[in-house]
C-alpha cells in the first residue's frame, strides 16, 4: 500500500472511532507500519503528535456540541473521554482559551481543528543521496535513556555523556575504523508510550565495562542517507523531515524498528563534518509483525 494512503486510512480510522478508546497499535496497523514509526511519521508530516491530534479533535467536537445542544457539561465531558468535569474544563480551556461554561455564551469564540488530510508534495531540484545495504548483525555499546515524545531526553543524554567523559571513552572503545559516534532510536523497545535511545558506538568485544549497555542489532536491510553537519539539531530535524515526507512516500520501503544518526570520527576531532542517517527498513505493503 502507498504510504501516504496508509496514513490517510489511519487518520480516517481515528475519525471513525473518535469517541472510542484508541490504541496506537490499531491505528498504525491501518498504515502497515509499527506503532513507533507511525507516531514519528505522523509528527513529521503533520507537525503535531498523534496524542495531541486526537485530544484536540475531541475538544473541537466537544465545543460544537456545547454550542449546539443543551447537553450537560458533565455528559459532554464523559462522551469525549474525560472522567471528571474538572479535567475536561482544564483541557478545554487550554485548547479554546475559554471555559466550557463560558463557551455557551452568545458570541463566545472557540477553536476548531479540522480532520487532517495528508498530502505529500515532491519538489524538484532537491537531492537525497543514499544507498541500500543488507547488513550482518552488529553490536553497539553505550548509555541509554527511555523517553516519550520530543527530543529533550536525547539532548540531555548527549550533554551528560559529553560532561562525564563518556563520549571520549566511546571513541576509544570503538572497534570500527570510523570510530562512529551513534545516536540510536530503538523502535523495538517501544511500549506504546516510550522507547530507548542510545548514545553509542560499534563494539565487538565480549567485555562490558561497568556502567555501559550493549545493544545487539540483528541482520537487517538499511537505507543510509549521506548528510552534512548533523551535529546541529535543526540540520538533523530537516533531514528527518525530508526522509519521511519525500523519500518514503515515493519508495518501495517503509521504516521498521531501528534508526541511527552516525557521525564518523576517524582520526579527526569530534564532531565530524559529514555523517549519515541509517534507517532500518522493510518492503512497503508487508504487514507489520511485532514478532
Amino acid at each position: 500500500m502507498d504510504l501516504t494512503k496508509g496514513i490517510q486510512k489511519a487518520i480516517q480510522y481515528v475519525e471513525d472511532n473518535i469517541l472510542s478508546e484508541l490504541d496506537v497499535k490499531d491505528i498504525a496497523g491501518k498504515a502497515y507500519v509499527s506503532p513507533f514509526h507511525f507516531q514519528r511519521l505522523f509528527l513529521l508530516l503533520s507537525g503535531m503528535t498523534l496524542g495531541t491530534y486526537i485530544r484536540n479533535r475531541r475538544l473541537s467536537l466537544a465545543a460544537v456540541e456545547l454550542q449546539s445542544s443543551d447537553s450537560r457539561i458533565i455528559d459532554i465531558a464523559l462522551k469525549y473521554g474525560y472522567d471528571t468535569p474538572e479535567s475536561f474544563s482544564r483541557a478545554f480551556e487550554r485548547f479554546h482559551s475559554v471555559l466550557p461554561s463560558a463557551a455557551r455564551a452568545n458570541g463566545s469564540k472557540v477553536n476548531s481543528l479540522s480532520p487532517l488530510s495528508i498530502k505529500v508534495s515532491l519538489e524538484g531540484g532537491s537531492v537525497l543521496t543514499y544507498c541500500i545495504e543488507e547488513m550482518k548483525g552488529f553490536k553497539l555499546i553505550g548509555k541509554a535513556v527511555r523517553h516519550g515524545e520530543g527530543y529533550e531526553a536525547q539532548s540531555q543524554l548527549w550533554q551528560q555523556c559529553n560532561t562525564d567523559g563518556t563520549i571520549q571513552t566511546l571513541i576509544e572503545m570503538s572497534t570500527s575504523p570510523g570510530r562512529e559516534l551513534i545516536g540510536l532510536t530503538d523502535g523495538s523497545s517501544f511500549d506504546g508510550e516510550t522507547q530507548l535511545y542510545y548514545v553509542a558506538t560499534i563494539y565487538d568485544q565480549e567485555t562490558i565495562p561497568q556502567g555501559y549497555t550493549v545493544k545487539d542489532i540483528p541482520p537487517r536491510t538499511w537505507i543510509k542517507f549521506t548528510c552534512r553537519d548533523l551535529t546541529e539539531r535543526h540540520a538533523e530535524a530537516e533531514i528527518w523531515q525530508r526522509i519521511y515526507s519525500e523519500f518514503f512516500p515515493a519508495s518501495d520501503f517503509v521504516p521498521n524498528e531501528y534508526q541511527m544518526v552516525v557521525n564518523p570520527i576517524g582520526n579527526g576531532n569530534y564532531p565530524a563534518e559529514m555523517g549519515e542517517v541509517w534507517v532500518e527498513v522493510r518492503k512497503n505493503g508487508c504487514v507489520y509483525d511485532e514478532e
